[in-house]
């Protein structure tokens, strides 16, 4: 028997060494030089390339073979390219997205050990312009030089720029270059004096509702470029105000941010306007997951969207855009599930967004204020709005151009809170808010069933406050809320109120514990 299994084994030995290993001569189905590099070329590289703000490039097989199974984890997740709007909700001209067919090449390049393939498949290297992104500008204007200290919090320059024009001109794009990108974390370019048009008596930024928010620069924004004739004006003596904001890192450095203007040629055909909606007035308690921020925009005018540009800071998580037109139809404009403070991007819808005048947009986001949050700088403490990362802010910025005529026409706070209160089907009422040292127009929707809002005008952006467990009796209600107005208030009060024959009310106003309200009652007009 052994005899037996030991030629056997001998056979099996010889018929081993006689047959030479099958080695197949197939090409890999997927290799770098004819698949995956076109689509990094296409999608990837204009961050990830030497000089950029990637961590590494990805433009040869040298480059991309490292990182091959990092580049399918971050793809197959849907981190990479950056881009966090729903893709159930709009569609947008700038969105990076890779379709599935893509991610499952990387992804099957990956598996496969990532092949690099022939050479002759490789794809001519992409071209970029070095220096300003749209080609030299016609005007360049510097700000002062910044000196960014080694040590501390974050820091947060002003500088005023006047633009050395000779007469008025407009701008069909603008592009903001910080000099040291390892410190800066965003460059917001103001097209007024913001600072000085803040009045607290009429509680506006802009009376106008306008927002002039002319550029900015952060990781992942774009230089900014207005459809074809559109743009921006910029005047004669101009000034520009600045909002710079750096992360020192621990060595002492010097920034001196340009920006490139573009003149447009011809006639202007449309001028772009920006506006806000927003809250500056909150404070999110310490330890708090799901905390609720909302806003409200009201359209003053037929107008054309050019983009969105959603904004929070580290604890914000997501935030959405929902218009109600006139007549009641509503549709989501941009929902942003998991927001990303790393990633300050522009949404520009792929076609026209139209909202007639009368079009209420309702702005919802939500912060993790709580130990959950990797990012939470402080879980412990109460947090409020700041320029700081480590406070907090809820903003959506639109650009838009006049549906009708080429420049957006200019409004009143109070013109538009009435066309807030005709957003609604019934039970929203113009109600003026006459306290010791102004009068503001707002408006209240208490609806006979469900929650309801009050919506108050705030340095040119409209917050709302819900009010919940609103009690009818007859043609009596009673709540409790609270109302920022300013940069006080917030105390809660009860409101017992009636619906007068004629469709107005009348109420009055009670403390609901300590705090002092600045209003002892309304009354207000259902039409």
């Amino acid at each position: 028997m052994r005899r037996l299994t030991f030629v056997v084994l001998v056979v099996m030995a010889a018929t081993i060494v006689a047959s030479p290993p099958r080695v197949s001569t197939a090409a890999p189905d997927v290799t770098f030089t004819r698949d995956v590099a076109p689509i990094l070329h296409a999608k990837c590289a204009t961050c990830h390339r030497a000089g950029e703000v990637a961590p590494m490039a990805l433009l040869t097989f040298q480059d991309a073979r490292p990182w091959a199974k990092s580049i399918k984890d971050k793809v197959v997740a849907r981190q990479m390219p950056p881009w966090f709007a729903d893709p159930n909700v709009g569609a947008f001209a700038n969105d990076p997205t890779l379709t599935a067919a893509e991610i499952a090449t990387i992804a099957k390049w990956s598996d496969n050990g990532a092949p690099q393939g022939d050479l002759k498949d490789m794809p001519a290297m992409p071209t970029f312009v070095e220096g300003w992104q749209l080609g030299e500008p016609d005007m360049i204007v510097e700000l002062p030089e910044v000196q960014i200290p080694a040590e501390g919090g974050d820091y947060f320059p002003t500088p005023n720029l006047t633009l050395p024009l000779t007469e008025d001109r407009w701008i069909r794009a603008l592009e903001i270059r910080p000099s040291n990108r390892e410190v800066t974390h965003h460059s917001v370019i103001f097209s007024a004096d913001i600072a000085a048009a803040m009045r607290m008596g009429s509680g506006a930024i802009n009376p106008s509702g306008v927002f002039d928010v002319l550029g900015v620069w952060a990781v992942g924004t774009p230089a900014t470029v207005y459809p074809a004739g559109t743009g921006r004006w910029v005047r004669k003596g101009q000034t520009l105000r600045t909002n710079l904001h750096y992360h020192p890192n621990g060595r002492a450095q010097v920034d001196r941010t340009r920006i490139g203007l573009y003149f447009g040629k011809g006639e202007i055909q449309k001028e772009v306007a920006a506006s806000l909606a927003g809250n500056i007035n909150f404070t999110i308690p310490p330890q708090t997951r799901d905390y609720e921020m909302r806003a409200a925009y009201i359209a003053d005018q037929d107008i054309d969207i050019v983009s969105y540009f959603p904004h929070m800071h580290l604890r914000g998580t997501d935030m959405k855009m929902t218009a109600t037109y006139p007549g009641g139809r509503q549709a989501a404009l941009l929902n942003v599930p998991a927001y990303d403070f790393n990633w300050q991007l522009f949404y520009y819808p792929k076609t026209a967004v139209r909202l007639p005048k009368g079009t209420r947009i309702d702005m919802v986001s939500h912060y993790d204020n709580s130990s959950a949050n990797k990012r939470n700088p402080d879980p412990n403490r109460a947090v409020t709005f700041g320029e700081a990362s480590t406070a907090e802010m809820m903003f959506g910025m639109f650009e838009f151009t006049a549906a009708d005529g080429v420049s957006p026409k200019p409004s009143t706070p109070s013109a538009r809170m009435q066309l807030l209160r005709s957003s609604f089907a019934d039970s929203a009422y113009f109600v003026d808010l006459v306290t010791p040292n102004q009068t503001i127009p707002s408006v209240l929707h208490i609806p006979r069933s469900g929650e309801g809002s009050w919506y108050v005008p705030t340095f040119g952006m409209i917050t709302v406050a819900p009010i919940k467990d609103i009690q009818w009796t007859g043609n009596s209600y009673q709540f409790t809320a609270s109302l920022r107005i300013g940069m006080g208030g917030g105390a809660p009060f009860t409101v017992n109120g009636t619906v007068e024959g004629d469709g107005s009310t009348r109420a009055s106003v009670e403390p609901a514990g300590r705090g002092r309200v600045p209003f002892r009652g309304f009354t207000g007009a259902s039409k």
